[in-house]
C-alpha cells in the first residue's frame, strides 16, 4: 500500500525552503564573481603568472576547488580574468581622465597624464614587465586577442579626453598616440637604468611637441 507521498511508513521528502534555491545561486555567482575580481586585480599587479587556479582561490578567498570548478581549465581562467582585467583597466581609465581639471599643460605632463590613463588604474617603473609585456602576449594568443581589441576603443577614448583636457583638442590619430606610448614604455625598460616612467614620459613629450 503506499501513500501519495510515497512508500507506506515513508516520510515525504522535505521541500527546500522558499528561495533556498535562490540563495545558493546567488552565493554561487557572488563566489565566481569573487573569484573573476580576484584573477584581473592578480593578473595588473603581477602578470600572467599570478593568475593560477590556487592564488585566484586564495586571493578571492574560497576554496581552491571553488576555481576548478567555475574555471575547470587554466585557459578559462586565463581568458576571464583578462576580460575582466581590460574592463576594469577601462574604466579607471576613464575616471583618471574625466577627473583631470581642464588647463593648458605641458607636452610632459600631458605625456604623463596620457601614460597614467592607459595603465590605469595605477603605473610605476615595472609596467613593461607587469603590464605591458603580459597585454603584448595576450594579443598573440588567437583566444584573448579579440578581448584585447574589444576594450581598445575605450582607451583611445579616455586618451582623447585627457587631450581635450589639457588643451589639445586638434590633436589627430590617437590610435597612433597610444601605440608610441607603448614603444615608449618598452624602449625605456630596455634602458635598464630604472626610469621606465620619466625616460617614456619624456619621448611621448617630443612627439606631442611635433603635433602641437
Amino acid at each position: 500500500m503506499s501513500t501519495p507521498d510515497g512508500p507506506a511508513g515513508s516520510a515525504a521528502a522535505p521541500r527546500p525552503p522558499a528561495g533556498a534555491r535562490a540563495t545558493v545561486q546567488d552565493r554561487s555567482t557572488t563566489r565566481q564573481r569573487a573569484m573573476v575580481d580576484a584573477a584581473a586585480r592578480l593578473l595588473i599587479e603581477q602578470g600572467f603568472g599570478a593568475v593560477t587556479h590556487r592564488q585566484v582561490a586564495r586571493a578571492a578567498g574560497v576554496p581552491q576547488g571553488s576555481a576548478s570548478y567555475y574555471f575547470p581549465t587554466s585557459a578559462s581562467l586565463v581568458a576571464a580574468a583578462v576580460e575582466a582585467a581590460e574592463d576594469l583597466r577601462a574604466t579607471a581609465a576613464h575616471a583618471h581622465a574625466d577627473a583631470l581639471p581642464r588647463r593648458a599643460r605641458s607636452s610632459t605632463a600631458t605625456a604623463r597624464e596620457l601614460i597614467e590613463t592607459l595603465y590605469a588604474p595605477h603605473v610605476d617603473d615595472s609596467v613593461v614587465d607587469v603590464r605591458l609585456d603580459p597585454m603584448l602576449t595576450a594579443m598573440r594568443d588567437p583566444a584573448l586577442r579579440p578581448i584585447m581589441r574589444a576594450s581598445r576603443p575605450r582607451l583611445l577614448a579616455a586618451l582623447r579626453t585627457v587631450l581635450d583636457a589639457s588643451g589639445r583638442e586638434g590633436a589627430e590619430d590617437v590610435d597612433l598616440l597610444g601605440h608610441v606610448v607603448d614603444a615608449a614604455l618598452l624602449a625605456a625598460a630596455a634602458e635598464e637604468d630604472g626610469k621606465v616612467l620619466d625616460r617614456a614620459t619624456a619621448t611621448v613629450a617630443r612627439v606631442l611637441d611635433r603635433w602641437h
